[in-house]
């Protein structure tokens, strides 16, 4: 069996064909772009602007990079910063969500200590709540 050159050369041209033809197939993650966009949406809404800015802001460079790869027909680099953009957006979201009811607990915890005290104001029970009852003073 004799190898030619014009074996060799169509041995590369197919080469070549197949490999176009494999990086063709692969299709644009349209869904997952939409799927990240969606979590992005989500955090913004969640007011992740003010509570995760730092989550946020990655999700949404991750997020660009991702349609910047879907493009420029980088359907793997397009999958893998979507996939990225929505954990990121998730955690933003979740991280907002928290910090807001972190808050409300601490507003609820401070108006509780608010009306404990004033009640005992008017009952005469001193704020250690040790039960003593505070002199009251004596008219003259």
């Amino acid at each position: 069996m004799m190898i030619t050159v014009n074996g060799i050369r169509n041995a590369l041209w197919c080469a070549i064909a197949f490999g176009i033809v494999a990086c063709a197939s692969a299709p644009m993650p349209t869904d997952k772009l939409a799927v990240a966009k969606s979590a992005v949406d989500r955090a913004e809404q969640a007011q992740a602007a003010q509570f995760a800015q730092v989550e946020l802001t990655k999700a949404r460079n991750k997020l660009a990079a991702a349609q910047s790869a879907a493009d420029k027909k980088d359907a793997d680099v397009a999958a893998r910063m979507a996939d990225q953009a929505e954990v990121d957006a998730q955690l933003a979201e979740y991280t907002a969500r928290a910090k807001q009811q972190e808050q409300q607990v601490d507003q609820m915890e401070a108006g509780l200590r608010d009306l404990r005290n004033e009640t005992q104001r008017n009952s005469g029970v001193s704020p250690a709540g040790a039960g003593a009852v505070t002199p009251q003073p004596q008219p003259q």
